[in-house]
């Protein structure tokens, strides 16, 4: 389908942090097989803190979705010529390869409006992807991790599929921010550290948090340290924690930027949250993960790699339904206990 005169690849993956850290290993990929090509990344506002770590990518391009939305609302002619500019810009690079790894509309429109020679994308694409691929790209029919479903993008282009690197680089900045915010909220560095990230942003996904604060105290006794994760919104919702020793725990909710959590992970000794963009997070910087899942399937969507534990309860037929609101009285996220998570954490903990 393509030969190594290739010069210049655009890969278009824009949004989902989850699924962004699942397509990183993508730019690893076609780095190795194409290493004097112009690789670059269009990616929308959430996610670029962790494409912009990757040292295998040239250029991370904003899409800036959000601010054309802003624009149009208040000067309709202002936001469109921003929107034709940006994309007029884009063209000017005269790229060989738009390679769509999320197969929506609006990526594919994004690939379609930058107009490289050969537009890819997934076979199976959503909301009338397909109309704008010259290329359609075959994934496994098979249940497959989402990691080696977009390395089967790279391996369109001749790219081994073998060896996972997200490029997830800290730069000493970052680790130095990390540091400084590991100072200020006395956290303590001399017991085994353990992240709990109570929230998903589906309803089914989550955990109850009252047994999320059971198992944080639990772990206290046993004499760890617990950290706190999540966004701003979810920092009022945590603070409501009473510890058993408030010196043994931090809420860095709403704390952290995105590179930031990536290296505060990065240190913990162990992850502990359901199916999430942290969680994959967390896994992607090599820390061990205990997943709690039910609506989802963790052969596709669960930690990817060795060393993770995902619990789950597959007696139950409602198990991986997919819904993001739960009819059943969320009986797959019941199922699980505080004494079992606790049992399997110590257990990753002293191994």
């Amino acid at each position: 389908m393509v030969d190594n005169d290739v010069e210049k690849i655009l890969i278009v993956r824009l949004s989902a942090i989850g699924d962004v850290i699942h397509s990183l290993p993508t730019a690893y990929a076609l780095r190795q097989k194409y290493p004097d090509a112009q690789i670059d990344w269009l990616v929308e506002e959430q996610s670029y803190p962790l494409v912009d770590l990757n040292p295998y990518l040239d250029n991370v391009i904003i899409l800036p979705r959000d601010r054309w939305k802003e624009l149009i609302k208040k000067d309709v002619i202002k936001g469109l010529r921003s929107f034709f500019s940006f994309f007029k810009d884009l063209r000017a690079e005269n790229y060989d390869i738009g390679l769509d790894l999320q197969g929506l509309f609006k990526s594919s429109i994004s690939s379609f409006l930058v107009n490289p020679d050969l537009r890819m994308g997934p076979a199976d694409g959503r909301e009338l992807s397909t109309l704008f691929y010259q290329a359609k790209i075959d994934v496994p029919e098979n249940k497959v991790h989402r990691i080696k479903k977009y390395l089967h993008f790279a391996g369109a282009l001749a790219a081994e599929m073998n060896k996972i690197n997200y490029g997830l680089k800290m730069t000493p900045i970052i680790k130095s921010r990390v540091s400084r915010l590991f100072e200020e909220h006395k956290i303590v560095t001399n017991k085994k550290n353990i992240i709990i990230n109570p929230f998903t942003n589906w309803e089914s996904k989550n955990w109850f948090l009252e047994r999320y604060f059971s198992l944080a105290n639990e772990l206290i006794k046993n004499g760890y340290y617990v950290i706190f994760t999540g966004s701003r919104d979810d920092k009022e919702a945590i603070d409501n924690f009473i510890a058993i020793n408030e010196e043994s725990y931090s809420n860095l909710a709403g704390k952290t930027d995105l590179q930031e959590l990536a290296e505060v992970y990065n240190r913990a000794d162990l992850y502990i949250g359901g199916d999430t963009g942290p969680t994959h997070l967390a896994a992607a910087v090599g820390t061990p993960v205990v997943a709690l899942m039910g609506p989802t399937d963790p052969e596709t969507n669960g930690p990817f790699g060795e060393g993770h534990t995902v619990i789950q309860d597959n007696s139950l037929e409602c198990i991986r339904c997919w819904d993001r609101h739960c009819s059943r009285k969320m009986q797959c996220m019941k199922s699980i206990s505080v004494e079992q998570v606790l049992r399997i954490a110590k257990k990753k903990l002293n191994d």
